[in-house]
């Protein structure tokens, strides 16, 4: 889903209604693939990062990485995060699971399973004018929802 939204999402009041540094991770972290991948093609500026992002087929890339976007990447990451800090594991690991769910319409491939080899699909294109306007409604949304319980 669009970057904003995952920005904004994570700085949502989930703690007692406040900050939580380990839910702004846990919703940020899960796109640490695609920077890796970013320097692994050397995707350096930003039109072709937008252009392999859209057309992943095209170069035959996913950007959201099995190990990565999934439940299984969710619990790898927040399980050392919960030993040290119960409260904050278990606040990282739903902010990575809310990525997840956040990226689910998009068309690109993603196994959120894995291992088992099961892949979804979502429906909308990447950065497309109908996600740009649902992630637009849906920050207006999370934004009238934190003015509300305020």
């Amino acid at each position: 889903m669009n970057l904003l939204l995952h920005i904004t999402s994570s700085l949502l009041p989930v703690n007692n209604l406040e900050f939580s540094w380990f839910w702004f991770a846990g919703s940020l972290i899960p796109d640490i693939d695609h920077i890796f991948l970013f320097i692994y093609y050397r995707v350096f500026s930003f039109k072709k990062i937008i252009d392999y992002v859209k057309n992943e087929e095209k170069y035959n890339i996913r950007f959201k990485t099995k190990y990565v976007h999934s439940i299984f990447g969710a619990m790898a990451l927040s399980l050392p995060i919960f030993l040290f800090n119960p409260a904050g594991g278990a606040y990282f690991f739903a902010g990575y699971i809310f990525h997840l769910i956040l990226d689910w319409p998009d068309k690109d491939v993603k196994q959120y399973l894995y291992p088992l080899k099961k892949e979804f699909k979502g429906f909308l294109p990447i950065s497309s004018k109908i996600e740009n306007l649902i992630s637009f409604a849906l920050l207006v949304c999370v934004i009238l929802i934190y003015k509300i319980i305020k």
